[in-house]
Formats: structure tokens, sequence, C-alpha cells
């Protein structure tokens, strides 16, 4: 992994690359924000520059050649195990590391390699305990570098060391060792204890644009592009999260549901709306956010297909067709208000609401919405109603 990789998160890599030039690194980082942001491919960049002993222009030294295939002696890659965990495969996870510094290699994500967070399996507690805090970093970074400047320890997922393992931990940060350096990453900064956290430099990472997300999807993974901004746009600033969505039967399924939605709500026909709000109410709440997100686009999209046309760059691609005929048989279709009903029943789905009275009014009022000019109110402001005198 090298600093062009990097998604995004041009601060952070800016940050770090004049900390390396000045010889001013701090003997231990802590790497936060959201899951899926880089933290981990700019750890693994940040070790391989600071191991380096001399590019010559693109051909890579025999220190960065290690440092990319995560071979370098000097550089040593922690992941949260569970009790059972087999030495061979911490190792193929780690290996997968080197190919995408991006990939799901964590036993709570991935059960078994490949199988992606969604797939049938058991989920598996995984952790750092006091034998493995001893045995793969109290050893290892005592001793001297045997080949780079610096013995670097990445430890990701920092939040899953155990109390007394991280008591452990907090002694080897009181007591470094010359010449090393830790790195830590962590969603879940409030985790960590305090003494852990005040003994370590704190970079911020960012959530990813969806723009950036979309690029790196159909760039690295050749993801269409109508489904890579409409992941992007899911992700909540996740490239992770939009690497599992491509992959996502709900996904299918619920794009599929906003059609059915939109078609029984300009129909009024209740009884079947009232079943599949009732389905859908069934779902996480973050699926229901993403099921409004997908319908907010779909609306969007009718938008653009109506200014502009068939050369329309609209995100559903896909159902091109189905947008064209939306457009064209619901002529007095107040988009505009349909568009902020939606983001208000979005903003709404964030608070403890009823999300099937919620749904059971946004269905409505897009059917009205879809016949003639509309407030664009979800719900009218208490204000709005007179007192009978």
């Amino acid at each position: 992994m090298h600093w062009d990789s990097i998604i995004g998160q041009g601060k952070v890599v800016e940050l770090l690359r004049r900390s390396v030039d000045s010889g001013r690194v701090a003997h231990a980082y802590l790497f936060h924000g959201m899951e899926g942001t880089g933290k981990r491919a700019v750890a693994l960049a940040f070790a391989r520059e600071l191991q380096c002993e001399g590019c010559n222009g693109s051909e890579p030294c025999t220190s960065c050649r290690q440092a990319a295939q995560l071979e370098h002696p000097d550089i040593h890659v922690l992941i949260p195990e569970p009790s059972d965990a087999k030495p061979r495969d911490v190792a193929e996870r780690i290996a997968l590391l080197a190919e995408d510094p991006y990939a799901a290699v964590d036993f709570v994500r991935a059960p078994t390699l490949g199988s992606g967070k969604n797939a049938p399996g058991k989920l598996k507690q995984a952790f750092y305990s006091v034998e493995r805090i001893n045995l793969h970093l109290r050893q290892k970074m005592m001793m001297r570098p045997l080949r780079g400047r610096y013995r670097i320890a990445i430890i990701t997922d920092a939040d899953t060391i155990r109390e007394q393992a991280a008591n452990t931990f907090l002694k080897l940060l009181e007591e470094p060792g010359p010449d090393t350096l830790f790195i830590l990453t962590t969603s879940r900064k409030d985790l960590l204890l305090q003494t852990i956290l005040s003994r370590c430099q704190h970079v911020a990472f960012d959530n990813l644009s969806p723009d950036m997300i979309s690029r790196a999807l159909r760039e690295r993974k050749g993801i269409e592009m109508g489904l890579a901004e409409i992941v992007a746009n899911m992700s909540q600033g996740s490239y992770l999260r939009a690497l599992e969505l491509t992959q996502s039967e709900e996904l299918r399924r619920d794009r599929d549901r906003v059609l059915t939605f939109l078609r029984l709500a300009f129909t009024e026909r209740f009884v079947q709306q009232t079943n599949l709000i009732a389905e859908i109410s069934q779902s996480s709440r973050d699926r229901i956010r993403n099921l409004l997100r997908l319908l907010l686009s779909w609306i969007r999209d009718v938008a653009l297909y109506r200014e502009i046309g068939e050369d329309a760059p609209i995100t559903n691609r896909d159902q091109k067709q189905e947008i064209s005929k939306f457009s064209q048989n619901l002529q007095s279709a107040d988009l505009d208000a349909m568009s902020c009903l939606i983001e208000e029943a979005l903003l709404l789905s964030e608070s403890n609401v009823n999300t099937t009275l919620l749904l059971m009014n946004l269905s409505m009022n897009l059917g009205k919405a879809m016949r003639s000019p509309h407030s664009g109110k979800l719900f009218k402001p208490l204000t709005s109603f007179h007192p009978i005198s």
C-alpha cells in the first residue's frame, strides 16, 4: 500500500508525510474515525514510508517491497482474534491485507474468509488477550530493528483490547523501547482507556464523500456506475460499507420495493401498501433509512429525466425504462414536494418515531403529490391548527 492508493484523507496523508520528512515522528498514534474510511490502509502506507531506504524513481526499494507484501521483519500487523483462532487462518487474513488493505479481514465481518458480513456462519468474538500482548507485542517490540529504522506495530481495532490486556499494553506505551512505533486504529475511541488515549497522538479520519467512494468502486472493483453511485450515497462515508452493499441481496430487493411502494401509493391500493409497509417495518432502522435513500435517489432521477431527457445523468440507469414511464405518465407529479417529503421522512427516521405510521403517512402524501401540487410537508406544525372557538 502506497500513499497514491489511499482513498481521500488528503489532510491525514499530508500530516503524516510532513512528520516523516521532518523526522518528528511520535512513538504512538491513534487513527480514529468511522469504519471503512481507510485507517488501516493509511497505517500500512505510513509504516512503509517510515521504513523506506530510498526508492529509485518508480522502482521500490527492497524495504518497500517487503512492506507492501507485509513481509518486512520490523512491521507487525495485529488483528483481534477469537480464542480458537488458528495461526494459519490469521496469517491468511494478514496476507489478504497486503493485497487489499480495505478488505474485510476481521473475524466479526468475515467469520470465514470470503464469507462477507451477511454470510451464514457462527459469529465470533474477537479481542486482544494478555497472552497475545505479551507474545506478539512485548517480545517483538522490545528488540532493536532488524532491518528498518523502526520497530512498528499496527494494532487494528484497538478498542477490542480487554481491560487486563490494556493495562499490559499501557506499560509498553509508558516505557517505549528505542526506535519503536505503535499505530492503533479504532472506530470506537470511547472504549479505549483514558491512559492509552493520553499517550497517543490522535489523527482523525473524515468520512469519505460519495464521489470518492463511487470512483473507488468503479476503478478498483469494476462496479457499474449506477450501482456505484447508489451504494456510495447509502454508505454514510464508509468504503467498506459500500463494498458490502454491492454484494447485498437486500439492496436488490429494496430497489424493487421502492418501485412497488411508489406504484401502490399512486394507485391507492391500501391493503397491499399496508402489507408492504408492515413487512418493511420489520427491518432494522438502518435498512429502512437506506430504502428511503433509494426512494429519494429514484425521484431525483425522475426530475433529471423530466428536465433533460434521454441524456440525463441518472443514478438508477438500469431502471431507466421505469423512470421514463413515470416521467411521461405522471406529468402533474410535484417532484420537488416528493423529494421534500422523503427528506423529512429520512430526518424523522433518525428519531424514535413509529416507522409504520411514518411510512403510511409518507405513502399517502406521495400519492397526493403525484397528482397535484403539494406543500412538501409530512406533518403540519401545531401552530397551523386553530382552536375551535
